[in-house]
């Protein structure tokens, strides 16, 4: 097992770290939305590098490992996951603030048409990762995929969104969840999806989404946590925003 790159002391509860570790399958699929609409151009720079952190921390969950010391330990720092806990917060009806100063208002109306398929998406992948996780045979899948990913990286510069990188993440996400029964089905423009690279990428977000569920699920994460303890998760959320204003 490779060494942890980004391994750091973290002052967080079990709690948020669970919730933190949500908000990185919400930024995932986030993620896979946005491409889906509009392809690579239109997730922008700091799309594409909250992409980037996600496959990192992707290649470094470990399918053996029973249990997950904190989330941090798979990003450099908690505004790697911005974009996660912003969609988050939005589909649980408070929107996300990195300067919080009292109550918050709900977003407006239109705003549940940004998080309906994110939210979608994100509750078929954490049923999809207990599946998957379950058959050994794609638990190996997982593991060979990593080590041949973390090779590779060394022939493109550590490129992280290299087509090829991609590629090989889109195919892993394939040969496990895409096996699996119901699959998710992404929404987008037609057109794009006939491009090979246009729909990698959406596969490579949808693995990272894929392992950051087994993360949330390491760290004691479970479906019920959503349907009775969203006043817990929006407090959670709250709290981290207060601490990553702290820190910027």
């Amino acid at each position: 097992m490779l060494e942890l790159p980004f391994a750091q002391t973290s002052d967080l509860s079990l709690r948020q770290n669970r919730a933190l570790a949500l908000a990185a399958v919400f930024q995932a699929t986030q993620i896979t939305h946005m491409t889906a609409l509009s392809g690579q151009q239109s997730i922008g720079e700091s799309g594409n590098f909250y992409f980037e952190q996600l496959i990192k921390a992707s290649l470094n969950i470990r399918p053996a490992a029973k249990h997950a010391s904190a989330t941090l330990d798979f990003f450099n720092q908690l505004s790697d996951i911005s974009l996660g806990l912003k969609t988050f917060e939005s589909c649980i009806c408070h929107p996300y603030n990195p300067q919080p100063k009292g109550p918050l208002p709900k977003p407006p109306q239109n705003n549940l048409v940004n998080i309906k398929l994110p939210m979608s998406y994100a509750m078929s992948l954490l049923a999809l990762e207990k599946k998957v996780y379950s058959q050994d045979k794609y638990v190996e899948i997982i593991e060979q995929s990593q080590q041949k990913i973390l090779k590779q990286l060394s022939f493109f510069d550590h490129n992280f969104t290299h087509p090829s990188i991609l590629a090989n993440l889109a195919q892993t996400y394939v040969n496990t969840a895409g096996q699996i029964n119901p699959r998710i089905m992404v929404r987008g423009h037609a057109e794009a999806f006939k491009d090979a690279n246009h729909t990698n990428r959406i596969r490579a977000a949808l693995f990272t989404g894929l392992q950051m569920a087994h993360l949330w699920r390491q760290l004691g994460g479970s479906s019920w946590q959503l349907f009775l303890n969203k006043r817990k998760l929006r407090q959670d959320i709250q709290d981290l925003a207060r601490l990553q204003y702290q820190l910027s």
